[in-house]
């Protein structure tokens, strides 16, 4: 049976975050999640999925050349799919050092966003499609352009804010302030986001 990880980030993990053992408990972990600290994760400009007010925020930091976010990425639709109005996620590109074409790739997804094409770059990467694949559709000349001048920064403010909230492997996860390092399984999802659910709706 395949076991997955959280892992508690620190500054030196810079790698992608696979799997380990966690309590058989799921609960356990649960409440560890709701004790830690909440920290602030803007939105920006980075694009969502979801109604704009869904209840719930996850922002994902990404790396398209990270196996272990290809591995997580079947899981994270699978959540909107159950969460479609109480859900948006956030993507957010945390490219690694380790993988030399992880910067460009997050570029492209960028500037094919500025055609309205984020999306169609960020499911064909991760479906490991080829160039000519995920970039269908999307003047060439003007998306070359794009990424010779780096984008609008985007990318580099992305990796500054997962550096400021102490996060260094991919994927990592921020649930309404929550931070998560580490493939999540859908169950693991679940539980956080009926526990945020009902807190917000006992809140009201």
């Amino acid at each position: 049976m395949k076991v997955k990880t959280i892992l508690v980030m620190t500054p030196l993990m810079l790698a992608c975050a696979g799997p380990c053992v966690i309590a058989q408990s799921s609960h356990p972990w649960l409440d560890q999640q709701l004790a830690k600290q909440r920290y602030p994760c803007p939105a920006g400009p980075s694009p969502v999925r979801g109604p704009a007010e869904a209840p719930v925020t996850i922002v994902e930091f990404g790396d398209y050349e990270c196996s272990y976010c290809t591995e997580d990425e079947p899981t994270v639709k699978q959540v909107l799919a159950a969460y479609p109005t109480q859900v948006k996620l956030v993507f957010k590109n945390l490219p690694l050092d380790i993988h030399p074409k992880a910067k460009h790739k997050a570029l492209v997804a960028e500037c094919m966003g500025v055609q309205g094409k984020f999306w169609q770059a960020h499911d064909q990467f991760f479906a490991g499609a080829p160039p000519q694949k995920v970039t269908q559709g999307v003047d060439e000349g003007k998306l070359n352009a794009c990424v010779a001048k780096g984008g609008d920064g985007q990318v580099d403010k992305d990796v500054a804010l997962a550096k400021r909230l102490g996060l260094a492997t991919t994927p990592s996860f921020v649930i309404d302030g929550i931070r998560i390092g580490g493939t999540l399984g859908l169950g693991q999802f679940k539980l956080l986001i009926d526990a945020e659910l009902a807190r917000k709706s006992a809140s009201k």
